[in-house]
């Protein structure tokens, strides 16, 4: 068994096993999987058995004021070989490895908490989505230019030592979604259609906070900070940490 990052001409092996595990089209996946801007093949893991690819992962840098972790996301193993402790071996490998480049802490995304703890993993926190206040037409306040929202955003990360900051890098996947961002008391509201996955506002604003049928998606930790007038809340995901803080401060338009 061999745990590495993949060659150059495996990333095709790489990306169907992805596209089967999860059931995406690979034409479509395709276009996103080479161009999106944090793609880097030394952080797509593989397992690597009798020669066959059979376990697979991607990591992801994050920074924080207190340091450098990463996130994990696509964790996939051939259904032909589950049950075999590829998986946590190559999460084991990957965090170990995280830990000797500075990268010591670690975080991901999940559904089901216990195909992690074994690996050292513990819930930080939960995500949930719910309905917004709504907002009247004539109320929708003016768009804000990319300058701005860095500028407004790197303000309010550098508050606390737990929240995320973006570089550059961080920033191009940022704007690689289509995304609206308006004025928002003394921050920002930023929209991805009809969902808010950000807001950076220093004290709480009164609601309504966006147009109709508007829905929030994020941490419970930061819905309460922010003090989000989210209503029908309901669980989406689970977010884990290993060796980090639980309290971070992130928004989901940064989800590995």
């Amino acid at each position: 068994m061999t745990i590495r990052p993949i060659a150059p001409d495996e990333a095709a092996e790489f990306l169907d096993l992805m596209c089967t595990v999860f059931d995406l089209e690979v034409e479509r996946a395709k276009s996103v999987f080479y161009k999106e801007p944090l793609f880097d093949l030394e952080r797509k893991w593989a397992v690597f058995s009798e020669g066959d690819m059979v376990s697979i992962l991607t990591t992801v840098p994050l920074r924080f004021g207190w340091g450098r972790a990463f996130g994990i996301a696509g964790v996939a193993t051939r259904e032909d070989r589950r049950g075999l402790g590829f998986a946590s071996k190559l999460l084991q490998h990957v965090c170990a490895h995280g830990e000797s480049t500075g990268e010591g802490a670690a975080y991901l995304f999940a559904r089901e908490p216990s195909l992690y703890r074994g690996s050292g993993f513990a819930i930080a926190d939960t995500v949930i989505k719910g309905s917004l206040d709504r907002m009247e037409e004539d109320a929708i306040p003016a768009m804000l230019d990319g300058e701005a929202v860095e500028a407004r955003y790197a303000a309010w990360a550098g508050k606390d030592p737990n929240r995320l900051r973006r570089d550059d890098q961080r920033w191009r996947y940022w704007r690689w979604s289509m995304r609206v961002c308006t004025e928002f008391g003394d921050g920002y509201l930023c929209s991805e259609g009809s969902v808010v996955r950000e807001v950076v506002i220093d004290q709480p604003v009164a609601a309504p906070w966006q147009t109709p049928d508007a829905e929030w998606f994020g941490l419970e930790s930061m819905t309460k900070l922010l003090s989000v007038p989210v209503t029908d809340a309901h669980f989406e995901l689970y977010l884990m940490a290993r060796n980090g803080p639980s309290n971070i401060g992130m928004f989901m338009t940064d989800q590995f």
